[in-house]
């Protein structure tokens, strides 16, 4: 029960940036992938949103995903950055 008080908590009112993490941890499966469903709302309706999670099918609903290991970031998926941060000298 606390860990739904915490999500509904932080998803009221207008949000520009929503951090969670292991949001549906805690949760059965409906209730966890109900909870996917309005993180991801609130990103389609302009939030940006950082969600940690071990599970893969979480990770799928995404935009881009970031593999760590041993606190480095081994692997990414997602949008490719664009010819600017070849002139830039932008980091990835």
């Amino acid at each position: 029960m606390a860990s739904r008080v915490a999500i509904a908590r932080a998803l009221v009112g207008p949000r520009r940036l929503v951090l969670a993490d292991e949001p549906t941890g805690a949760l059965d499966t409906e209730t966890g992938e109900a909870v996917m469903r309005v993180l991801r709302a609130r990103c389609d309706a302009g939030a940006a949103g950082l969600l940690v999670t071990h599970e893969a099918r979480h990770a799928a609903w995404a935009d881009r995903v970031l593999f760590l290991r041993d606190g480095l970031a081994v692997d990414t998926a997602g949008p490719v950055p664009g010819p600017e941060t070849l002139l830039s000298g932008g980091s990835r």
